[in-house]
């Protein structure tokens, strides 16, 4: 009964930090003996051990994630003068893996770590500079960074675009320079061009090196892979597709993209008046699954920023 009486506070404080209240004033004390043993729960529930980069022959390249090693006194000492549990005031660092996720550069990335608490949120973009304004500003509104990986074509005339998809935080990434239907029929070194051209109009404009590839339809052979590796890229590919290309309603989407979700997945996207729409219940239902949004950078290194930085 008693730890039922702990969740059940624990509830409560929840629905307080939503709803914008102060815990402190609305919800009643807990003993020093009860925030100890939520605290205790709460360990046990989340700290991890680090999980090692890996090859997978389904997934390819399956990255690696940090642990969580909360220090229990701190985080005890944190909630103390607030008299509750608060999940958020927990104490800790996260601890890094032994490999380096280079290593497995050559193959491609479905997914993040089946462990991963994290999604990630890839937009492809050869039109719609006005739903990728839209799909943006929606980010903003709920704290959520994405990864928008451009055609250079597209890109070289749209440079504000990229631009600004940058100064708001985004990965910017390479979707080939001119998305040609014949993608596949192209040698070893027509991919090259591609990659290569994109890389330099992309660089030119954020002044910075780009890392990640999302090759155009998805379609890729070895030479495809073996093109970007060459560059210095990791191959991006998806875990849910939306398929919001073809135009379908937002409730389509929306129930597509959730039937395929997974811990560490990644979900593709296009800027889309359909995909404009759909975006805000997408984040907030996965949300209510207990996963959070990252960067593409952060899910092929498993980090944990914005948790437990060292």
């Amino acid at each position: 009964m008693k730890k039922i009486l702990i969740y059940a506070t624990i509830f409560m404080l929840f629905i307080g930090l939503r709803s914008g209240t102060k815990p402190d004033e609305t919800l009643p004390v807990m003993s020093s003996t009860d925030i100890q043993l939520a605290i205790k729960n709460h360990i046990a529930q989340f700290q991890s051990l680090p999980q090692e980069p890996r090859f997978d022959k389904i997934w390819h390249f399956v990255p690696g994630l940090y642990g969580i090693n909360f220090d229990f006194e701190m985080s005890y000492q944190n909630m103390l003068s607030h008299g509750i549990f608060n999940p958020d005031l927990m104490v800790g660092t996260s601890t890094p893996y032994i490999g380096c996720p280079s290593e497995f550069r050559q193959h491609r990335i479905y997914r993040g770590h089946e462990k991963s608490p994290y999604v990630s949120l890839l937009i492809n973009v050869a039109w719609g500079g006005e739903e990728l304004t839209q799909m943006l500003d929606i980010l903003d509104e709920h704290n959520v960074q994405a990864s928008v990986f451009f055609e250079g074509k597209y890109a070289d005339k749209n440079h504000d675009l990229v631009r600004d998809v940058w100064h708001r935080g985004h990965i910017v990434g390479n979707h080939s320079y001119s998305h040609p239907a014949n993608w596949l029929n192209l040698s070893y070194h027509g991919f090259e061009e591609e990659i290569v051209r994109t890389n330099e109009i992309l660089a030119g404009i954020i002044g910075e090196d780009i890392i990640y590839f999302a090759p155009p339809g998805g379609a890729f052979n070895d030479s495809t892979v073996q093109a970007a590796y060459d560059q210095g890229m990791y191959t991006i590919l998806w875990t849910a597709d939306s398929i919001d290309w073809r135009g379908e309603s937002a409730h389509v989407l929306v129930d597509r993209v959730m039937r395929r979700i997974t811990p560490g997945g990644l979900i593709l996207t296009h800027p889309k008046p359909e995909t404009v729409i759909a975006l805000p219940e997408i984040i907030e239902r996965i949300r209510e699954q207990g996963l959070e949004f990252r960067r593409i950078d952060e899910i092929v290194t498993g980090t944990r920023k914005g948790h437990f930085d060292n």
